[in-house]
């Protein structure tokens, strides 16, 4: 395995038009009656895995496309001051903004720590039983705050926060099973991984469209856990209970930390695709088996191939000086050769270890 500028361009390319492919799923009715819930998890775990593993394989073709890859490479090796290359100031720039959003990660946990504590010490609590009759399951905590404005599980407690408002005893039946689920599918976990691979890349703006699109899925996936044994009445009751708790509670003292909520608020598109999937009943079908293929072997074909670059050779190879060294780097192919790469040309040579070339970027095929 091994990272390098074209590995990374190829992961970015691919899960670009991955992200893409999400975002219409996830957008536009029509395209759930094709796709199901079953496709759309495959799809994600794919393009996660994909975009935290930017590496090249021993089995990846290498593709020899000039036009795309020599104007990058060119570009990355411009020296900007002194020794210091295009690459190596962006490599920079990537790890300090790393660092700062890890910071603030950490923080933002850390926060939610203390928040807990405070809204445990300033709440009614209650479990899952007081609630619901004859209640079989875990019996987590539920607490009734002021705090929150939609219910939510906060952080990695197991713990259910429900605002302090008056709701029917079928509304927090309704929003409790809800929020199971999320406990049950450990959805808090799969936000930090999402939340890790958004610090990893923070620059890449189709990212922060991927965690929006991840958020919505999680709801939809646990409307149907929560709905699947429900009766048709039972589950427009639940879809009652979605509309109201978009219409009836208004945001204060919202927390919006590390936690899962019962509604993605503040956005009526999200909630009617929501609704019209439960209503078209589209999760309770599989996608086909011809689909499911294609898709589970993304990873593979995804990994197969990477872009390189290609730079013509000067006519006659052994004319070259200490100045043209200075702007090139060494390549060690797999066959064992070398090839000194000069602005836009490439030289074979048969002893890298030449005291010229001491100072001379060196990489591996």
């Amino acid at each position: 395995m091994r990272f390098s500028a074209s590995s990374l361009f190829i992961t970015l390319c691919i899960s670009f038009l991955l992200i893409l492919l999400l975002d219409i799923l996830l957008s536009y009715k029509k395209s759930y009656k094709l796709f199901r819930t079953d496709f759309i998890t495959v799809l994600i775990v794919v393009v996660v895995v994909r975009m935290f593993v930017p590496l090249e394989f021993k089995f990846t073709k290498t593709i020899i496309v000039p036009t795309i890859m020599n104007p990058i490479i060119v570009l990355l090796q411009y020296k900007i001051y002194a020794n210091v290359q295009v690459y190596q100031f962006l490599l920079l720039v990537w790890v300090l903004g790393i660092i700062w959003n890890l910071i603030k990660w950490i923080r933002a946990i850390q926060i939610t720590k203390d928040m807990y504590k405070r809204i445990e010490n300033h709440s009614e609590h209650y479990h899952i039983s007081d609630f619901i009759d004859n209640y079989q399951e875990e019996n987590h905590v539920v607490l009734r705050t002021n705090y929150v404005s939609s219910p939510m599980v906060m952080g990695f407690n197991k713990t259910i926060l429900i605002p302090d408002v008056y709701l029917s005893q079928e509304n927090l039946k309704n929003i409790l099973l809800h929020e199971t689920w999320h406990i049950k599918n450990h959805d808090v976990c799969t936000k930090q991984i999402i939340n890790l691979l958004v610090i990893m890349y923070w620059w890449f703006i189709p990212v922060y469209r991927l965690r929006d699109k991840i958020d919505l899925f999680l709801e939809m996936r646990v409307d149907h856990q929560t709905t699947s044994p429900f009766s048709k009445e039972e589950v427009m009751k639940y879809m009652y209970t979605l509309i109201k708790i978009q219409k009836n509670i208004q945001s204060k003292n919202e927390f919006k930390g590390q936690s899962t909520h019962f509604m993605i608020q503040d956005n009526v598109h999200v909630l009617e695709y929501r609704i019209n999937y439960l209503m078209d009943g589209m999760y309770r079908k599989k996608t086909s088996k011809i689909l499911m293929i294609a898709v589970l072997a993304l990873p593979l074909l995804t990994n197969s191939i990477i872009l390189e670059s290609a730079f013509e050779p000067p006519n006659n190879e052994d004319m070259y000086d200490q100045s043209d060294i200075d702007k090139g780097y060494i390549i060690k192919h797999k066959d064992g050769t070398y090839e000194l790469v000069l602005d836009k040309i490439r030289v074979k040579i048969s002893n890298p270890k030449d005291e010229c070339f001491k100072a001379v970027p060196f990489i591996e095929e």
